[in-house]
């Protein structure tokens, strides 16, 4: 029993003279891993779009009929006052004859009332006729002129209908597409023949809403067809995201062809490639970026202990985040275990260019 008194006072002893050593490993700051901040470049991707114009109109008679010829084709260029279809006239002639007859028959009827009105104002004035008939005489008088004014409207308007049984193009321009031909009755409005304007060029690509923003006004545009190079400058953004591909729909206006009787082609794949104007950025690994507060910052070590800098984040890729920062590049920042770790906290510091497993646990 003496022995194992002995060898139990032995351990206590031991374990007693340990103790400050053990205290003093378990209060070392831990250990975290930096490294520096890295130069980086927000790369603008380029946008891919179509060529589309400016002003476009879909044609159509002002008139109801039957299209008897059409004068146009597919890409057909057209210049302004150049027919494109033409109506069946046969009726709407009739019926130009028909409202010049009446405005006769209304004229006839007019002057034979004004003679009427005449003599029944002569025969009241002699005391022959009564008030009344002269009153009516008078109101059929005012009633044929009505019809006469009535008459020459309706001839007006089928003259005009005649005149409108040929279609012409409004502007210089293209012919897209035929949506009537031949045969076809058509109602007044309905769209005949679509055409594109030589005037105004753009191209129409889809912007992510990360670029949004910060769309830049200008890019070189690089037309596929046509085979040029050239600038364009932002013209219009629609004000709302496509609910489907959530981008926002965006123009940029192309200068004017070299030549006058061939704009750039329609419809042809067109390429926005863009400048690096945006300001210095830094690249971190992920792992150094944690928020307080919803603000996004980095640990830099000062003087033994951790200091929280506010940073923008612009990107996050599979392994690397984008900021801007006030700090310069090359400064260490701690990349690893930041949300166990607290502003103003003291550490060791250990560098690397990776992220390594143990950072931010204690020393062993």
């Amino acid at each position: 029993m003496a022995g194992v008194a002995s060898a139990r006072s032995l351990v206590a002893f031991v374990l007693l003279s340990l103790a400050p050593f053990v205290a003093a490993e378990s209060d070392a700051p831990p250990v975290v891993l930096v490294a520096p901040l890295q130069a980086g470049v927000d790369a603008r991707s380029a946008l891919v779009g179509s060529v589309v114009a400016e002003t476009n109109a879909a044609v159509g008679f002002q008139a109801a009929g039957r299209i008897s010829e059409r004068f146009v084709r597919r890409g057909q260029r057209v210049e302004r006052g150049e027919p494109l279809a033409r109506l069946d006239a046969r009726d709407l002639a009739a019926r130009v004859d028909s409202a010049r007859a009446g405005l006769e028959q209304a004229r006839a009827d007019a002057l034979l009332a004004e003679q009427e009105l005449e003599r029944i104002r002569t025969l009241f004035e002699q005391k022959v006729a009564s008030r009344q008939s002269l009153d009516q005489a008078e109101s059929r008088a005012a009633a044929t002129r009505s019809r006469v004014a009535s008459a020459k409207a309706q001839l007006a308007e089928a003259e005009n209908a005649l005149d409108y049984a040929s279609l012409a193009a409004p502007f210089d321009g293209v012919v897209t597409d035929l949506t009537a031909d031949v045969g076809d009755v058509v109602a007044a409005g309905q769209p005949v023949v679509r055409l594109a304007a030589d005037v105004g060029r753009l191209v129409e690509v889809a912007v992510p809403e990360d670029r949004h923003a910060n769309l830049d006004e200008r890019a070189q545009a690089q037309l596929t067809a046509d085979g040029a190079t050239v600038e364009a400058m932002l013209d219009t953004i629609s004000g709302a995201a496509d609910p489907v591909s959530r981008s926002f729909a965006a123009r940029y206006r192309l200068p004017e062809a070299g030549t006058r009787d061939r704009p750039w082609s329609l419809g042809q794949t067109a390429t926005l490639s863009f400048e690096n104007n945006a300001p210095a950025h830094q690249r971190v690994p992920v792992g150094a970026i944690f928020a307080r507060d919803d603000q996004p910052r980095v640990f830099r070590v000062v003087d033994g202990r951790l200091k929280a800098v506010n940073v923008t984040l612009r990107r996050i890729d599979a392994a690397y985040a984008l900021i801007e920062s006030d700090l310069p590049v090359g400064t260490p920042v701690v990349i690893a275990g930041v949300n166990r770790l607290h502003d103003g906290q003291a550490v060791r510091v250990r560098r690397g260019e990776a992220i390594a497993a143990g950072a931010g646990e204690r020393a062993p």
